[in-house]
């Protein structure tokens, strides 16, 4: 028989609060390895992009400056 959403949850609250914790514990290890992976992934699918050519590259300062005139924009628009 599956369990439901609310009996793996029911099972849990009735843990001991270091085994809760050590739960917790556990899936965030999991989900910050996930988001690791996918973020590697991600740098390295840009890296092979750029250096194929097909990227192209904005300098810290422009990059900045239009993060800045975004910023101010939206400033601007929610007086």
């Amino acid at each position: 028989m599956d369990r439901t959403y609310e009996d793996l949850r029911t099972e849990v609250f009735e843990l001991d609060r270091e085994s809760q914790r050590k739960l917790v514990e556990e899936i965030e290890e999991q989900w910050t390895a996930d988001i690791d992976d996918e973020a590697f992934a991600e740098a390295a699918r840009r890296m092979e992009a750029y250096r194929r050519g097909e990227a192209t590259t904005v300098s810290a300062e422009e990059s900045l400056g239009r993060v800045r005139r975004i910023i101010e924009e939206y400033k601007q628009s929610h007086k």
